[in-house]
């Protein structure tokens, strides 16, 4: 098993959000000793040769890491998808879509990759492996997609404000039960460990 950055491999962190529910600027705030926007940064590149951030870069961006933005900001979490997916190296032929207030996803992503290399018990081509959340919810956001398919999935569709369980419409999608609550992520303070 390759460890390491892989070259096929991009990663998109949306990081554009308000934090409205929070009350202040979350990716900011101290957890495990960084900002928690950095545990889905340093995960994105451990396995990621090519990483986006979409949203405002912070202060201590890591090196290499393509900044954009979705037009207009603020339009959602699929809108900014679509920016990062623009601004995503042309040799990443998978992607990994990480929400930047996940707590810990380093574990799962490994995990979403594999699946998405191999293909389902009927020999389908998977398309999009997506982590299931601590309720059985599918994470969107904590997922690893074919470029082409994500791509094909999203061209010509009106991205403004449009849900992020929509960038799964159309793709043959295969759920990755998360046994570590890798997927938590955090909306509100009481959500911070």
């Amino acid at each position: 098993m390759q460890t390491g950055p892989r070259a096929d491999v991009g990663a998109i962190v949306l990081a554009g959000g308000r934090s409205s529910r929070f009350g202040g600027d979350k990716l900011a705030v101290e957890v495990d000793g960084s900002p928690l926007l950095r545990h889905a940064l340093d995960a994105a590149r451990a396995v990621a040769a090519h990483v986006v951030l979409v949203g405002p870069a912070p202060a201590d961006l890591p090196a290499g890491v393509v900044v954009t933005r979705e037009e207009p900001a603020y339009a959602g979490p699929f809108a900014a998808v679509v920016a990062g997916l623009d601004a995503l190296d042309e040799r990443a032929t998978s992607v990994l879509v990480l929400a930047g207030d996940l707590v810990d996803p380093a574990p799962l992503l490994p995990r979403l990759l594999a699946v998405l290399d191999g293909s389902d018990a009927k020999g389908r081509t998977v398309e999009a492996a997506v982590a299931l959340d601590s309720e059985a919810r599918r994470q969107p956001l904590l997922a690893a997609y074919r470029v082409d398919a994500l791509v094909g999935g999203v061209s010509g569709v009106d991205a403004y404000h449009r849900a992020a369980y929509d960038l799964l419409d159309g793709l043959h999608v295969v759920e990755v039960e998360d046994l570590g609550r890798h997927s938590r992520d955090v909306d509100v303070p009481a959500d911070l460990p």
